[in-house]
C-alpha cells in the first residue's frame, strides 16, 4: 500500500500525521489521522488503536474536534497510545465514490456496511505493516458499532479489544423497519430514499439535542461545540456548501444497515468476536436503544472480559458534552487494563 503522510503538532506534546492510503479497490483512497506522543517510536499491539466513526462524521470531526478539550484523539494520544482515525470512502478527505457525486434518485444506498468493512481491513492492515504491530484495538461508535465488529469477526487475530460506543446490533422492531420499507413492497427497502440525502444543520439539531428531554440541553453543551461540529462537516462537501441553505451529503447505505438490524438480520455473527469487549452508551441515548445493545451483550457469548457501562444523563453524542470525560475515562481504563 502507498501512503502520502503530512506532519504537523496538533498540541504539545502530540504529533499528528495525515495519511491517504489504498483501499482494497481500485481508485478509492482513505484517509486515515494518526496521533501519537511527540517522539513515539516504540509501537505496541496493546498502545495502538483504530477508532472508526458513524453515519454523519468522517474520522476528524466525530474524533479530533478543533475545539480545544474536545479532541478524543489528542486525549488518548497524550496517554501514550498510537491512534488513527479512518474516514471512509463517501467521507472526508477519502475518495467519494461515483454514486456519492451523482443524483441519489433512483439508486441503491450507497456505501452499506459490507463496504465500510473493507475500508476498515485496509486501514488495519496498512497500521499493522507500517508500525510493525500484530494487532491493534478498534473503537466505533453509532454505525462503526456495526461495521468494526463485522470486521472483527473474521479478523480476531488482528484485534486486541473492541470498545463499542452508542452500540448498534440486530432486534425486531417493525414499527422502526416500516419507516425505510417500500410501502409497495414489503420486506424491500424504500429505493427512493435514494444513494445519499442532503443533511442541514437543523438535522444535526435534531439528531442531537432532540435526545435531552426538556431544556437540560443547555446545561450539558456548549453551542460553540454545535456549531464548529456542523462548520467542520461542511468543510468536506464545497458543493453542499455553497447551497442557499447549506448542508452536506450522507451516504445511506447505514440506513439500509438499519433497516436489517431492525428486522433483526446482523451484519456479522458476534459469537465469532474472542477478544475483550466494552459497550457503553448515555442512558438519554435516542439511537441507540437498550434492548439493541443487551442483545449484542448476550450475543458476545464467547467475547473474553465483555463489559456493558451506562453512563447517566449522557446521549448518543456524549464525547461532545460537558460530562464526556465520564466516557473518556471509562474507556481509556477498559483500554489499558
Amino acid at each position: 500500500m502507498s501512503a502520502s503522510p503530512r506532519k504537523n503538532v496538533a498540541q504539545k506534546r502530540v504529533e499528528r500525521i495525515d495519511h491517504y492510503i489504498d483501499s482494497l479497490d481500485p481508485g478509492i483512497t482513505l484517509h486515515l489521522r494518526e496521533k501519537r506522543p511527540e517522539g513515539k517510536r516504540k509501537f505496541e499491539d496493546v498502545a495502538t488503536l483504530l477508532m472508526v466513526h458513524g453515519r454523519m462524521a468522517p474520522g476528524p470531526v466525530a474524533y479530533d474536534l478543533p475545539v480545544p478539550g474536545y479532541s478524543w484523539m489528542d486525549y488518548i494520544a497524550s496517554r501514550g497510545f498510537d491512534v488513527f482515525a479512518l474516514s471512509v470512502r463517501g467521507f472526508g478527505e477519502s475518495t467519494w465514490p461515483k454514486e456519492m457525486r451523482e443524483s441519489p434518485r433512483g439508486k441503491p444506498p450507497a456505501i452499506p456496511g459490507k463496504v465500510a468493512v473493507r475500508d476498515i481491513k485496509a486501514a488495519v492492515d496498512y497500521i499493522c505493516e507500517q508500525r510493525g504491530v500484530n494487532k491493534l484495538s478498534i473503537l466505533g461508535r453509532s454505525w462503526g458499532t456495526t461495521t468494526s465488529p463485522a470486521y472483527a469477526a473474521d479478523n480476531m487475530k488482528h484485534v486486541q479489544k473492541l470498545v463499542l460506543y452508542a452500540p448498534y446490533y440486530a432486534y425486531d422492531n417493525p414499527q422502526r423497519a416500516r419507516r425505510m420499507e417500500d410501502p409497495r413492497k414489503p420486506g424491500v427497502f424504500d429505493a427512493r430514499l435514494g444513494a445519499w440525502s442532503w443533511c442541514m444543520e437543523k438535522d444535526v439539531h435534531h439528531r442531537w439535542w432532540g435526545h435531552i428531554p426538556g431544556d437540560a440541553h443547555h446545561e450539558w453543551r456548549e453551542p460553540r461545540v454545535l456549531k464548529t461540529y456542523f462548520r467542520a462537516l461542511l468543510r468536506y462537501d464545497a458543493q453542499g456548501a455553497g447551497r442557499k441553505t447549506p448542508a452536506f451529503r450522507l451516504a445511506n447505505g447505514s440506513l439500509a444497515d438499519l433497516y436489517d438490524r431492525a428486522r433483526n438480520i446482523p451484519l456479522y455473527d458476534a459469537s465469532k468476536i474472542t477478544c475483550p469487549v466494552l459497550l457503553i452508551r448515555g442512558d438519554q441515548d435516542g439511537a441507540s436503544a437498550d434492548p439493541e445493545a443487551w442483545g449484542l451483550y448476550k450475543a458476545l457469548s464467547n467475547s473474553r472480559g465483555k463489559r456493558y457501562v451506562i453512563i447517566n444523563d449522557g446521549t448518543h453524542f456524549m464525547e461532545l458534552e460537558k460530562r464526556r470525560m465520564e466516557l473518556l475515562s471509562e474507556v481509556q481504563l477498559f483500554l489499558e487494563g
